[in-house]
């Protein structure tokens, strides 16, 4: 588990990194959303928030990409590592990006595994703490990266989408980020 957790944190880091350092030099309850969805979304927020020690409200834009992506990578059950992850450039120094949450028990460094919830037997809505901790994971490596290169990037937004495709609910968390100019 740490390997992958590692793995995927530098993957991304060096995306992120290279995509916007050198470029530089949604409401729970919206509409569309199921009952279940919103109830996901709300526990995904606030161990977000947790996690990463803020109190962001879930970002309308992050919300919508992950919500969209997920509906992209509906047609398989596995992704690999770069299709984990879909970022959204806004401008030459804001990025944002999702991680659709994949099931640690069945994941390799090769094949994530989309983790779901199915509404009907899910009595509690756990947020999967591997996933947190692998967001947090990136972001701190993303910061490190910068800093490395005498930039500085701000945490903007954190955000989660929930998508219900058939009889599973699943999950993509992401974050914001702005780099200094």
């Amino acid at each position: 588990m740490k390997k992958m957790k590692r793995l995927v944190a530098v993957l991304l880091a060096g995306i992120m990194a290279l995509a916007m350092l050198t470029a530089c030099g949604g409401t729970p309850g919206t509409p569309g959303s199921s009952e279940f969805e919103t109830k996901v979304e709300q526990a995904y927020m606030a161990k977000l928030n947790e996690t990463f020690g803020v109190n962001f409200d879930n970002d309308d834009a992050i919300k919508k990409l992950a919500v969209d992506y997920l509906q992209e990578v509906s047609g398989t059950e596995t992704l690999n590592k770069d299709t984990l992850w879909k970022a959204e450039k806004l401008s030459a120094n804001t990025v944002n990006e999702v991680m659709v949450c994949f099931d640690t028990a069945q994941s390799t460094n090769e094949k994530y595994v989309k983790f779901y919830y199915e509404a009907d037997k899910a009595e509690t809505i756990t947020p999967d703490k591997m996933n947190l901790d692998v967001l947090k994971a990136t972001w701190d490596v993303v910061k490190a990266a910068a800093a490395s290169q005498n930039k500085e990037v701000e945490l903007t937004a954190l955000g989660v989408g929930a998508k219900t495709i058939g009889d599973k609910t699943y999950v993509a968390i992401g974050f914001g980020i702005k780099a200094a100019q």
